[in-house]
């Protein structure tokens, strides 16, 4: 191979490997030759725990990392409820959805019959409702991670339908970040949604073996991942696949989730992890808040329901298909 032909080469293999030559690489996967990510290093890669109640000692140690660091760059990855915003009430938050959660499993729920009621009510809540910070020094900290060089996406258990109200309430909480470009091997397209076919795809070039079950629809787009509440750390692989994760030396990631947190700990992620359970907002739920939620939705309910058919009304079912126009 002549001197610049290696040399061109080379450059181009070192950007692939760093994430910069992401259509040459999505090319190189459609034909069967595995991504750079697929490669495991010898060993697992070091998992740090801990717990925090302020933002700022997760992204303190991505700063520091970021500083300590002459082998590739730090990505932070931030949960969104309850992590970065969180309801002013009760009515429609975390707290409020993981309660019924519970409830329905135990079949004692009085608003809703099934999972996929409560989904359709906190999904319409959400479209409706403003937020708030967790901390009201957020945007300064994300400001300053982003001064140091620090990479930012935001992993979130929500689905793709609240790609709109995520992107607004973070904008009118002025939570601004740069956001790696992610697009390559199997997750590239338009919108940023992707269904079972694309996840499996994209897991299996980077050597997953997925499960029988489907996957839900995820949405990767302008640095917010959305998973329909499953497993964060698989997710977390697909993330780095698509921003081309081989490049980084570090991830760090701060979640309220104890389920989440524990997911990406056993994930096998390629690179190591600094995971920081962050505790700051209290997750129980008094008598005195159930019963106020229950009247603000019944009152909802006494409002809409007779007027529109809504996803709070017991009776709402899906428009089936060729109803309408």
């Amino acid at each position: 191979m002549a001197m610049a032909a290696r040399t061109k080469h080379d450059a181009l293999f070192k950007g692939a490997w760093r994430g910069r030559a992401l259509p040459w690489l999505l090319g190189a996967s459609l034909l069967g030759v595995a991504p750079p990510v697929a490669a495991h290093e010898a060993g697992p890669p070091a998992v740090m725990r801990a717990e925090i109640d302020n933002l700022a000692g997760a992204i303190d140690a991505a700063k520091a990392a970021r500083l300590d660091t002459s082998q590739g760059r730090v990505l932070l990855v931030l949960d969104i409820d309850n992590t970065l915003l969180t309801m002013p009430q009760y009515l429609g938050g975390d707290r409020w959805f993981n309660h019924h959660v519970s409830r329905i499993a135990a079949g004692t729920d009085p608003d809703f019959a099934d999972v996929s009621a409560l989904i359709a009510a906190q999904t319409a809540l959400f479209g409706l409702a403003s937020m708030e910070p967790t901390q009201p020094d957020i945007p300064e900290l994300l400001s300053e991670a982003r001064a140091a060089g620090v990479d930012l996406f935001l992993l979130s258990a929500r689905g793709p339908d609240l790609y709109d109200a995520t992107r607004r309430e973070l904008d009118r909480n002025a939570i601004r970040f740069d956001a790696p470009y992610a697009c390559a091997f199997f997750l590239c397209t338009g919108n940023g949604v992707y269904g079972d076919r694309e996840i499996r795809a994209a897991l299996a070039a980077i050597g997953e073996n997925p499960p029988a079950s489907p996957y839900r629809n995820i949405l990767i787009r302008d640095g917010v991942m959305l998973v329909a509440g499953q497993d964060k750390g698989v997710m977390l692989k697909l993330l780095m696949a698509a921003i081309g994760g081989r490049g980084y030396a570090g991830v760090v990631v701060a979640d309220d989730g104890q389920r989440n947190i524990d997911a990406l700990a056993a994930s096998g992620n390629p690179v190591p992890l600094s995971l920081f359970h962050y505790r700051r907002i209290d997750t129980a739920v008094t008598a005195a808040e159930d019963r106020e939620a229950q009247a603000r939705l019944r009152a909802l309910r006494a409002v809409l329901c007779p007027a529109l058919q809504t996803a709070f009304c017991p009776q709402h079912r899906p428009v089936r298909r060729g109803a309408g126009k």
